[in-house]
């Protein structure tokens, strides 16, 4: 009887141990931290992926931009982090005697892809924990974006820029506090009917900032450091950087010339019929630290929706690779798996719930039909493909060159795109 009860508890262990093994096989990969590798390592041609050194070298010779940051990483391993060029060449169009260098931790303005990194985290962890429904009205929450016809108006449509919000507006022309942008913002028209097309909005990301703050009742910067940044130790990633943090990061603009033109030339994008010279508080230095959108900086202080969010390519890695693994980064989980699913997939024109899909101008040719990213203004990009567990940041300071004679700035679309496929057409297996 004993024997047969040892040999009984000696098949029960073994099935117990093999059920763990099983399921610590299943969820390593979730738990994913980055470490780092070669590209042989994770099958990709380190000689192939060089190439990228001299992409980025070119455009900097080219005068597309003084300085930039990349990392590339695939299976959770970083093959590729450096830093390239100047944080900052230029004070207001004159070139330093001594530029500062560039640096693997650089921290960088990141303009619109807050909306992605940021926001959106946000809207995720609330959905994720059944706090927030995609379908919701966004009334639900701000009762007094019903007016002028915006009653119907979810955060889906929001999330998808199909809500028929303007694109743009300069809100700091009348209003310079957060309560006063989204008084403004509540007294909106719609453009066109909500659903029937895609114009893409910072006034539908401006809004969802808001609908965090009233659900968490936590600034929206606040909440996103406390359960986003914080657990995942991205030291790195802020709004509104104090005067130490400042010494790590790289410059941008001289003042707001891009958006005094916005306003001042009806020619150049956008129809504003009032005066830029309306608003007094315009900046006339070189901006190290403070973000260059105007809606975000003049009208909110910095912390918005749609811009204002500063970090480094590490530091974005990190929750790049969280979203890679479904959710979660060593012991940290923030999402439920089929809630980035559902984000990062086709939702509406091609977009998924905040992040673009199939950009072929900054993500190459061959990337997979689960790639998902987004860009910024100031010249940041991010694509990840979960397909081939990749991510490529790269993260410049453009606007530091100066515009061009015609008042834009060069794109670095091209540089991504060029960057990417190489990328892709390293990985061997």
């Amino acid at each position: 009887m004993r024997k047969t009860l040892s040999v009984m508890m000696f098949i029960t262990l073994c099935f117990v141990t093999l059920l763990g093994n099983m399921n610590v096989g299943h969820a390593q990969p979730k738990a994913t931290k980055l470490s780092y590798g070669t590209p042989e390592r994770v099958g990709m041609d380190g000689e192939k992926l060089s190439e990228v050194d001299l992409a980025v070298e070119k455009a900097i010779s080219d005068g597309i931009t003084p300085g930039a940051t990349l990392l590339i990483a695939k299976d959770g391993k970083i093959v590729k982090e450096k830093a390239y060029g100047y944080a900052q060449k230029y004070d207001m169009g004159e070139l330093l005697d001594k530029p500062n260098p560039m640096k693997k931790d650089t921290m960088f303005d990141l303009a619109s892809v807050t909306k992605v990194m940021g926001t959106t985290q946000g809207i995720m962890k609330l959905v994720s924990e059944g706090k927030l429904s995609v379908d919701d009205k966004v009334t639900e929450y701000i009762p007094e974006f019903g007016a002028n016809g915006k009653e119907h108006v979810t955060v889906a449509d929001l999330l998808t820029h199909t809500s028929g919000l303007t694109p743009w507006y300069p809100t700091y022309l009348f209003v310079q506090t957060p309560e006063g942008v989204l008084d403004y913002i509540n007294q909106l028209p719609l453009e066109y009917e909500t659903g029937t097309n895609r114009r893409y909005s910072d006034f539908s990301f401006m809004t969802l900032g808001f609908i965090i703050e009233k659900i968490t009742g936590q600034q929206l910067d606040v909440y996103l450091e406390s359960e986003i940044y914080e657990p995942l130790k991205m030291k790195h990633t802020m709004f509104t950087p104090d005067y130490v943090n400042k010494k790590k990061i790289a410059a941008t603009s001289w003042g707001n010339p891009y958006e005094y033109k916005m306003i001042d030339d009806p020619d150049f994008g956008y129809d504003v019929e009032e005066s830029p010279d309306l608003f007094v508080g315009w900046r006339d230095y070189t901006l190290i630290g403070e973000v260059n959108d105007g809606n975000s900086f003049y009208g909110n202080g910095g912390v918005a929706g749609h811009a204002g969010l500063f970090s480094t390519a590490k530091d974005l890695a990190k929750l790049g690779q969280l979203m890679l693994n479904g959710g979660s980064y060593g012991k940290t989980e923030l999402y439920d798996e089929k809630v980035i699913e559902d984000f990062t997939s086709e939702q509406a024109f091609g977009q998924g719930y905040g992040w673009e899909r199939q950009k072929n101008w900054y993500m190459g040719d061959l990337y997979s039909d689960k790639a998902f990213g987004h860009t910024g203004f100031t010249g940041t990009q991010v694509i990840f493909d979960p397909e081939y567990n990749l991510q490529i940041i790269l993260l410049t300071n453009k606007q530091n060159n100066g515009p061009k004679p015609n008042g834009s700035y060069h794109s670095t679309g091209p540089l991504s795109k060029e960057i990417a496929n190489i990328v892709y057409e390293s990985i061997t297996k």
